[in-house]
């Protein structure tokens, strides 16, 4: 699709909606990011720090010793996901993310899907992380309230989000920088301390069992726990929300999405199997609430193991306001498109004049948040990995009948290598990861259930109310010239 035909699209868009009350003039977004300042956005957003120190956390307990093959494996499926949305992204790069480039290629009822999907996972996301923020200062602080630090978190990161997108961009930058070189410090503990044979301790995965015994892990917990470590290792998708503040996005998108991917992806993945490698008491490891820090402790001493705590405790909070800023464009774009009705798309549609920023809908993404913190971090995960299969299989869907099309991946636009295969490698993998969901019962099958759920509530609000509008109803595609 080439820039001729975005404007044209958006002008007939824009004359075919003309008489629909429920969708407001639309609030701009400043085109202000470079690509780095895109870049350090979308790597806080993945957040590697969050990924190891949150996400990998509770794989360790779920999976124990397994976690290592599991991580090896997700950094495959990483790289499926940055090769489809670096064409999807170059191709649409709006502040909607996924939903304009899946709903303009599959329809009106596709976009609904997917909005409701990322709008209902996003706000347990951020939930996760302040819960996660919470357990690495109770580390260093244990007589301060979990609940406390929180909201603490919860409440410092809006405020953060508030600022203008380029100087939310500085200062993640500047958070990034600490959270890489806590990355760095737990590789390296891993690598030194490394202890018997790697092969050995792969083919015979432990997990903490009943009363602190050793167990082999069930097969359900490696399923769930290789859908988890996948979702863990995925990323640079965020960039998509910033498409509209990002300088020559169809030419920079691309990039920013593969570079980010990939060097998250290894960030990721690669630590976790040399805290696997190198624990000197695997057991003890894997008894504790905290993992991760207490392998530090163990292999850098307890002073060390504090400071590198509140590394990644700074690290998350990084990732909070990134995933708040993010998100809040996406709830920006449900009232631009109209989604809802009239006063609500007003409300969420408003942007500071100032500052660029959709400040009401940052909000109104807050409260949700602080609500989800009521649900424990673990049930918060297993909920939030179920986009893998529904929004991803959309997403892969979308670029496969894209490119078909020639919608996706035309002149001047990235375009994914061997044709339609990453596409449809990637559908294999939804399969597989919805087949791996069921076979927990406890979380994994009711996320499914709940995800299934809202999407077929979705196409209904699509099919009864967005498409009987007049002139229909489709994403807003942005000029970008």
């Amino acid at each position: 699709m080439g820039n001729g035909m975005a404007i044209s699209e958006t002008v007939d868009m824009v004359d075919g909606n003309a008489a629909d009350a429920q969708r407001p003039v639309a609030g701009k977004l400043h085109k202000q990011l470079t690509t780095w300042g895109c870049l350090f956005l979308a790597m806080s957003g993945l957040s590697p720090a969050l990924s190891v120190f949150g996400i990998g956390s509770d794989v360790l307990l779920q999976t124990g010793s397994a976690a290592a093959p599991l991580f090896l494996l997700s950094i495959g499926v990483a790289v499926i996901w940055g090769t489809v949305y670096a064409e999807l992204g170059s191709a649409y790069p709006y502040a909607g993310g996924d939903y304009v480039g899946v709903g303009t290629i599959l329809g009106a009822w596709a976009a609904a899907v997917t909005l409701a999907i990322w709008a209902t996972t996003l706000a347990p996301l951020i939930a996760f992380e302040a819960k996660a923020f919470a357990t690495y200062i109770n580390y260093v602080l244990p007589d301060v309230s979990a609940s406390l630090l929180t909201g603490i978190a919860l409440a410092a990161s809006v405020g953060i989000a508030l600022l203008a997108v380029r100087a939310g961009a500085w200062v993640t930058g500047v958070f990034l920088l600490i959270e890489m070189l806590a990355i760095v410090a737990l590789g390296a503990a891993g690598l030194l301390h490394s202890s018997g044979d790697p092969l050995t301790i792969i083919a015979n995965p432990v997990v903490a069992g009943p009363e602190g015994l050793l167990v082999a892990p069930t097969l359900a917990a490696l399923a769930l726990g290789g859908v988890n470590a996948a979702y863990a290792t995925i990323g640079g998708n965020q960039a998509l929300y910033f498409g509209e503040e990002l300088i020559d996005p169809h030419k920079a998108m691309g990039r920013v999405v593969l570079i980010a991917c990939f060097v998250g992806a290894f960030a990721i993945a690669v630590p976790m199997v040399l805290v696997v490698l190198g624990a000197p008491d695997l057991g003890a490891i894997l008894r504790s609430p905290a993992p991760l820090a207490t392998f530090l402790t163990q292999t850098l001493g307890s002073g060390a193991g504090k400071l590198i705590s509140v590394c990644i405790a700074l690290a998350i909070f990084n990732a909070m306001i990134v995933q708040i800023m993010l998100g809040a464009r996406l709830y920006f774009s449900l009232g631009r498109d109209g989604v809802f009705s009239g006063p609500v798309n007003r409300f969420l549609n408003h942007v500071s004049h100032k500052s660029g920023v959709p400040r009401r809908a940052t909000l109104v993404l807050a409260v949700f948040s602080a609500l989800c913190c009521l649900a424990s971090a673990h049930a918060l995960l297993v909920f939030m990995s179920g986009l893998l299969v529904y929004a991803w299989g959309l997403v892969c869907l979308a670029v496969l009948i894209g490119r078909l099309k020639g919608k996706t991946g035309q002149d001047g636009y990235w375009r994914a290598p061997f044709g339609i295969f990453a596409p449809v490698l990637g559908l294999a993998l939804a399969l597989v990861f919805a087949i791996a969901k069921v076979t927990d019962e406890e979380y994994g099958r009711p996320s499914l259930i709940i995800m299934g759920g809202i999407t077929i509530a979705a196409v209904f609000w699509s099919r009864l109310i967005l498409e009987k509008r007049p002139g229909g109803w489709t994403p807003t595609l942005v000029d970008h010239s």
